[in-house]
């Protein structure tokens, strides 16, 4: 009964067709809330063959494949989305938090403790022989330098925390890249023996997302089914197939041991400046950009105010008459900032007056310095050989703290070598000194802490006996000390803004992919009850089919008795 066979078989194959596909529907409708899940859809094809003047015909349906509903392109925009979102957040909590410790809306910033030191030089003016006046001086200052100190030591714990942080991402990335590499061997093994890989894919596109939000990564599938990563500044691969490249951090004796980045395999070959986004890029910018920036603001604050309280107060003379000494310690910024030791042990030393009587004009002109300009430009390069030429640049604006004085310019004067420079005029820096010389270049000191203030850039023939000076001078209408203070925090706070922008910005786009990509490849309940409705009344249309036929072999064998 080769027809009754014939119409068996389709009724089998409509049955396992379509329970197939009840069966998927269920694992659509079980994953509806499954995050990156990628719904299957069963695809049906006809089975057998179809030939009316032959008594074999057959025919019937079966399961071709199982179709994963997904867009390559925006699985692509989704993986760069969540690099750049992995960027801007890291940002704009690293900015927040140097924010918070630049913090000056609690009354205990360096606006305010500068305020009251030049308050109390404004007091002690006033009555320059009174011990209270020049306790207050002392007690201010020591406060400033305090504040100074503790803010650069709070930026540079948090500089190293950002470098601990980096090596505990270059880890954690070395753990995704080997789980990639081992997600690749699954599918490939899964997918040659004829299995279904999506539930593999789903978790690879997942592992693939975190991957981006800790470095950005370009990446293609291959025929086999695996997918191939590659770092897009360097080209160089991260995973391909079953293998993983990793990375390594390793420490940088010309950035203060901090880590750089490598690939292991390649350890000659710094990688920091060629990443371009993810948590890595972040933190990067901000330790070794924005934080950098941070303590070089507060360097040059807190040396203006060293230098030029230093240059004033040299300049009068204390209660007892004597010439005045430095006030602060001679320093290369503010993290060692403090009063000088003599003046905290006797407090007559501090120099009030401008004349041996108590006239107390000098602590009047160290008040004054609250509303001069912070720092000296450079004026034009005078050579005393005309084959000779020269630049200059300031390297520390505060250490450059004021004009030269009585129309002497600062004055430096080759010797027999190359090496051989002297300082033939300070200009009015009494503590100015050559630095390094050399060929090319000649440093100067400007205040004797040891610090390039000045470099400048040689070429052309020079001989001895030439000479090269400069004048410097304070511009009116320059930034004061607190004028450039106040600017560089309104730059830090622009920054935290900026970053908060960017991120909602990126965060809004990143909600968009992912809706879109939910419409697409998301469950929709109300759709996956439909398909079930529909197999389900299929199989049993097959099964109505199977219990007809076997109602017709029931009367075919009775009429045979």
């Amino acid at each position: 009964m080769p027809g009754i066979n014939q119409t068996l078989f389709t009724a089998k194959e409509a049955l396992l067709a379509n329970l197939t596909a009840i069966n998927l529907t269920g694992a659509n409708i079980a994953n509806v809330n499954t995050p990156g899940y990628t719904r299957l859809r069963p695809v049906f094809e006809s089975a057998g063959t179809t030939n009316v003047t032959s008594t074999l015909d057959q025919a019937g349906v079966k399961i071709a494949g199982v179709e994963r509903i997904y867009d390559r392109f925006l699985e692509a925009k989704i993986v760069a989305s969540a690099s750049a979102v992995g960027n801007y957040a890291v940002q704009k909590d690293m900015l927040s938090y140097v924010e918070g410790i630049l913090n000056e809306t609690a009354g205990t910033g360096i606006n305010d403790a500068l305020s009251r030191f030049w308050n109390a030089w404004s007091s002690l003016s006033a009555n320059p022989s009174g011990d209270t006046q020049r306790e207050l001086v002392v007690s201010a200052a020591q406060n400033v330098a305090a504040v100074f100190s503790q803010r650069f030591e709070e930026l540079q714990r948090y500089s190293e925390d950002a470098n601990g942080y980096l090596a505990e991402s270059v880890t954690t990335l070395n753990g995704y890249l080997s789980e990639m590499a081992s997600l690749n061997h699954a599918v490939v093994q899964t997918q040659s023996a004829g299995g279904n890989t999506s539930s593999l894919c789903d978790t690879r596109n997942e592992l693939l997302n975190k991957i981006s939000g800790i470095i950005d990564v370009d990446y293609m599938e291959k025929p086999d089914g695996s997918l191939y990563l590659y770092q897009p500044a360097t080209g160089k691969i991260m995973v391909d197939g079953e293998d993983a490249r990793f990375l390594q951090v390793q420490r940088n004796s010309a950035n203060q041991d901090l880590y750089d980045i490598a690939f292991q395999d390649d350890p000659s070959q710094v990688i920091n400046t060629r990443i371009g986004g993810g948590k890595l890029a972040a933190l990067l910018a901000i330790r070794d950009g924005a934080l950098p920036a941070c303590m070089d603001a507060l360097n040059q604050t807190a040396l203006s105010l060293i230098n030029s309280v230093n240059d004033r107060h040299t300049q009068g003379y204390d209660k007892n008459g004597n010439p005045g000494g430095v006030f602060f310690r001679p320093s290369a910024g503010a993290k060692s900032m403090a009063v000088d030791d003599r003046i905290v042990a006797d407090v007559s030393g501090i120099a009030a007056s401008s004349g041996l009587y108590a006239d107390g004009n000098n602590a009047d002109s160290i008040a004054a310095l609250r509303d001069r300009p912070m720092s000296a430009s450079l004026g034009t390069l005078v050579l005393s050989n005309p084959a000779s030429s020269a630049s200059g640049v300031i390297d520390q604006a505060g250490d450059a703290y004021k004009s030269t004085i009585d129309g002497h310019a600062l004055t430096l004067a080759r010797g027999a070598g190359a090496a051989d420079w002297t300082i033939a005029d300070n200009g009015g820096y009494v503590r100015a000194r050559i630095l390094t010389a050399d060929a090319s270049s000649v440093t100067v000191d400007l205040n004797g802490n040891g610090t390039a203030a000045i470099t400048f850039t040689l070429s052309g023939a020079w001989s001895d006996g030439d000479t090269l000076a400069v004048t410097l001078t304070q511009k009116e209408g320059a930034a004061t000390l607190e004028g450039y203070y106040n600017s560089f925090i309104a730059r830090v706070g622009q920054s935290v803004v900026d970053a908060a922008q960017s991120l909602a910005a990126q965060n809004t786009l990143a909600n968009q992919l992912s809706q879109r990509r939910e419409a697409l490849s998301g469950v929709s309940l109300d759709e996956e009850m439909m398909n079930l409705i529909k197999f389900q009344m299929a199989y049993n249309a097959a099964g109505r089919m199977t219990q007809a036929v076997s109602e017709i072999m029931d009367l075919l064998m009775s009429l045979g008795e």
